[in-house]
């Protein structure tokens, strides 16, 4: 069999495994198995699949995900985040959209602390989405704003995303959280302006609450102390250069225990299901990072990778507009499958590309995860609009009719980013 038919069929089965929806890392693993045997031999896949796991699981570097995933579901378990909200709702509730305002602020907040897009509209969207309809908000507005605000889970460092990205680019991972602070900051903006216009152009998409008096509106803040403390251990360690990504996980992970002590909102339930949503979510990470491990070695041995990058500095075009349509055509695929997959599957072709055109590897790292970001909210997948289903009860065709509104800050905050490279790698340079 000639290496293109081993190659055709192999993407075949790929695409066919994910589309009678196998877990992503088992497609990695059973196709990569797969592609090494027919381009090698069997031995050669069986030697591959044993040393992988041990080379996947080793990494210092990855400890940092499960760290950051336990710190999630400690908030995410304890009910902090509806203190969180009432707390932002307390300064936004009263104008038009409010409530949209205060989803997207407290989403933020809630990533800034957790990582995890998903965990931020499983743990906001319930509280969030009760209150809109409660106050007649417009289905479009308090679907896409849940949705759209969870995805900052991915952009706000400590992302999931950067660490992997870092990783599999070999980036360090404190310049990565650093670089993606402003961009998050200019996101959130944009999603708030976004529901600004719509209540501008239809007051009734989201009618106004009631005021709160300054009083309650400084007692609020009491409810929020703590994003700020996990905030300058994270970030002011990271980049004061205290202590590495890793170590800053397992600091954070601590803080947020002893916050909640101090809360009394620390029971054995909350432990127990921490420690046990982040064995499976962690798992689950590694699985993939394990299968792709396998399916990028079946690359390897293609010479696509070393292809693309031959073809690519046989062309005559600037290095931006080639990152553009590396850009535009990784949006698509992310319809397909999430954040950590899509890392996993394209990095290792796309990246020494990057590499070869000389682009800044901050730049291009948080272009990316802004378009992983994107495909969190793209149809026939979209993550965010499966979990907001999920815990909401809400038709997933009735939240991606929402979603379709906040496309288009995220494709101006992408186009922003593209235009002015400094809005990503301006903090990292002044990093110590």
């Amino acid at each position: 069999m000639s290496m293109s038919s081993i190659i055709i069929l192999v993407f075949c089965l790929f695409f066919l495994l994910l589309f009678l929806r196998m877990p992503i890392g088992f497609v990695f693993f059973t196709t990569g198995f797969l592609g090494i045997t027919l381009t090698r031999s069997f031995d050669t896949a069986a030697g591959v699949i044993g040393i992988a796991p041990m080379i996947e699981s080793a990494n210092y570097i990855l400890v940092a995900i499960p760290l950051f995933i336990l710190m999630g579901q400690f908030v995410a378990g304890s009910g902090l985040s509806k203190e969180l909200y009432n707390a932002v709702y307390k300064w936004t509730g009263r104008i038009h959209g409010g409530l949209a305002h205060a989803t997207i602020v407290a989403c933020s907040l809630f990533a800034a602390c957790s990582g995890s897009s998903m965990a931020a509209v499983g743990t906001i969207g319930p509280i969030s989405m009760s209150q809109m309809d409660r106050h007649n908000y417009k289905s479009y507005l308090s679907t896409g704003s849940i949705t759209s605000g969870g995805t900052l889970g991915i952009m706000i460092p400590p992302s999931l995303a950067f660490i992997v990205v870092g990783y599999l680019c070999d980036v360090p991972i404190g310049p990565l959280f650093i670089a993606g602070i402003i961009p998050g900051i200019l996101l959130t903006i944009m999603l708030m302006l976004t529901v600004y216009v719509i209540c501008v152009l239809n007051p009734l998409a989201g009618p106004g609450g009631s005021s709160s008096s300054w009083k309650d509106k400084l007692l609020g803040l009491k409810g929020i102390w703590w994003t700020l403390v996990i905030f300058v251990i994270i970030f002011g360690g990271i980049y004061a250069g205290f202590f590495t990504p890793t170590e800053a996980g397992g600091v954070s992970a601590a803080a947020v225990f002893i916050i909640l002590l101090l809360y009394r909102k620390m029971s054995w339930k909350v432990f127990i299901d921490a420690l046990r949503d982040t064995v499976r979510t962690s798992c689950m990470i590694f699985t993939i990072f394990i299968g792709a491990k396998v399916f990028n070695t079946f690359l390897g041995l293609t010479g696509i990778p070393q292809m693309a990058v031959e073809t690519v500095s046989q062309i005559g075009v600037h290095p931006v507009i080639i990152l553009g349509i590396i850009l535009f055509a990784l949006i698509p695929l992310g319809c397909f499958i999430d954040a950590v997959p899509l890392a996993t599957l394209t990095l290792p072709t796309v990246y020494p590309i990057i590499q070869k055109l000389g682009i800044d590897p901050l730049w291009f790292s948080v272009l990316f995860v802004l378009v992983a970001q994107i495909s969190l909210l793209t149809p026939p997948v979209g993550m965010n609009v499966y979990v907001l289903s999920g815990v909401t009860g809400k038709p997933a065709t009735e939240i991606f009719k929402g979603v379709f509104v906040f496309y288009i800050p995220m494709i101006l905050t992408l186009i922003m980013l593209f235009a002015f490279p400094w809005l990503s790698i301006f903090l990292p340079a002044t990093m110590k």
